[in-house]
Formats: structure tokens, C-alpha cells, sequence
């Protein structure tokens, strides 16, 4: 907080700090009233409401009357605790002094606690404030427990599998499955949300739930390479036809592409181009 005058040209600073906004230092202002009983050139003691004069130097506000009077010409204020060097009241003239007291919030967060652009404040403890330093382009943020601010950057994020619900966090795209592109295949459970690419004709089982439980809302996707004609076969669930609601294992023909999705626990529905 600051209290300003206008010097006929621009705003000075008479008392307080300065500052404004949010960084400005709070204050309070201390209020000396005292009248006078005729000839007195200096202020001390106490007030007409029994406190003592006291003030910071550079920060008081001297009025007399309501008048501002202004520091180092109308008056001396060196001490603290007297104001000196004024022209001789009159009885019963009033005399004000108010001084700015600044003072620091409690428990307020230090800005020092930041070292660098993007850090960020965190929690350490309970009422215990720390720091986490920014991290790299491309990092994400996430939960870590071991470590002191229970947070950390990391360069990736994790993949979704069998142990996630369907919804949780996956892929941005629909990798290919790291499975043989030939030969016959029982899918795994690593293989949820991803496509299975065959280069060769062959087979292709869904397992049942009993074996591989996927979770409800997998996708599993299959590509037919130039010259592969691909079963898509399950075992004991149910493979539905998207459209007609047929069931059975499925045929997909060179450059075929389809789409597997579960249902429910035992049920799967497929559609695609090249598929029979």
C-alpha cells in the first residue's frame, strides 16, 4: 500500500511501499491525533486518545488541521517516535500523524521458491510447500509417490493394457502388434488396441474369455497384406457380423482391413472392407 500526492507534475510517494497489485507488501495505517493547547513547535508523547506517537521514519503522514504538510520543510521526522521544526500551533489546531506500517503475511510463499520458468509449486507434506523444476519438451506429467513432490516428469505414458479399463489412457494410433506376420495366431493380450498384420495367408484366433480376459470395449484390428487371405477365427465365444448379426469366423480378403471390438464377456463384434 502507498500513499501518494501530486507534486503539480507527476505522483510521489509520501508513505507506504509503492507497489500496487498483487505484489504489493500489506499495510496498515496508524492514526495519532492529538489538539493542541497553543504554541507548541514539535509533536510527542501521547494523543488525546492515550497512544504514544510512534512511526516509521520516511513512512508518516503529518497533518495539520487536514492540511498535508510535507516532509523535510514544513517538518523533521528523524526519530520515530517526535515530529519537530513546525511553525508554532494555535490552541486547539489538530494535529494528525499517520504512519504506513508494512508487515508480511503469515505463512505467505516465498517467490524464491521458484527458480526457473515453468517450475512448478507442489505439495511435500501436509502445509509444506516445495518445488518442482520444469521438465523437457514433450514430458507429461504424472503421479509418483516414491518421490518427494509425488509428481514427475516422464517422456511417455504408459500403454494401455489387459490390467486398465478399455477407456483408460492408450494409444494416439493403432500400433502393429509385435506377432509373427506369418503363421498361425492366437491373439495375447499385449495385442489389445493394436493391429495384427499378416503377410501370408492364415489364421487368426481370438481366444476365449476364460483364456485372455479383455476387458469390454477392446479393439483389435486386422490387416491383410497383397496375396493374404486371412481367417479371423474364434473359439468358444461369439464372433458377431456387424450388419447381418451372423456369427463364426470371418475371411479377409488381400488389402481387407476389419476391426474387432468386445461386447460383452464372451462376445465380439467385427466389421471392415474384405470381409466375408
Amino acid at each position: 500500500m502507498a500513499v501518494k500526492r501530486y507534486d503539480g507534475s507527476a505522483w510521489q510517494t509520501v508513505a507506504g511501499l509503492g507497489a500496487q497489485g498483487p505484489a504489493a507488501t500489506s499495510s496498515t495505517i496508524t492514526t495519532w491525533v492529538k489538539t493542541a493547547s497553543g504554541g507548541e513547535t514539535s509533536l510527542s508523547g501521547n494523543d488525546d486518545n492515550s497512544q504514544a506517537l510512534s512511526y516509521t521514519v520516511g513512512q508518516e503522514l503529518v497533518f495539520i488541521n487536514g492540511t498535508l504538510l510535507k516532509r523535510g520543510s514544513d517538518y523533521t521526522a528523524t526519530n520515530g517516535t517526535s515530529i519537530t521544526g513546525l511553525t508554532a500551533l494555535a490552541a486547539n489546531d489538530v494535529a494528525t500523524v499517520w504512519t504506513v506500517n508494512a508487515f508480511s503475511v503469515t505463512n505467505a510463499i516465498a517467490n524464491t521458491i521458484v527458480d526457473a520458468k515453468g517450475d512448478l509449486l507442489v505439495g511435500t507434506a501436509a502445509d509444506t510447500p516445495g518445488r518442482l523444476g520444469v521438465g523437457t519438451d514433450g514430458q507429461v506429467l504424472t503421479a509418483a509417490s516414491t518421490t518427494g513432490a509425488g509428481l514427475a516428469w516422464s517422456d511417455t505414458v504408459t500403454d494401455a493394457t489387459t490390467t486398465t479399463a478399455a477407456r483408460g489412457f492408450g494409444y494416439m494410433g493403432i500400433p502393429q502388434s509385435s506377432a509373427a506376420t506369418t503363421g498361425s495366431y492366437t491373439i495375447v493380450a499385449a495385442d489389445a488396441g493394436e493391429h495384427i498384420y499378416s503377410t501370408a495367408t492364415r489364421t487368426v484366433t481370438i481366444p476365449a474369455n476364460s483364456s485372455v480376459a479383455f476387458p469390454v470395449g477392446t479393439a483389435i484390428t486386422f490387416i491383410a497384406a497383397t496375396g493374404a487371405t486371412v481367417t479371423i477365427a474364434i473359439t468358444t465365444d461369439t464372433l458377431l457380423l456387424a450388419g447381418p448379426g451372423t456369427t463364426g469366423s470371418r475371411t479377409l480378403a488381400p488389402f481387407g482391413i476389419a476391426t474387432a471390438i468386445k461386447i460383452t464377456s464372451t462376445s465380439w463384434i467385427i466389421s471392415g472392407n474384405g470381409l466375408t
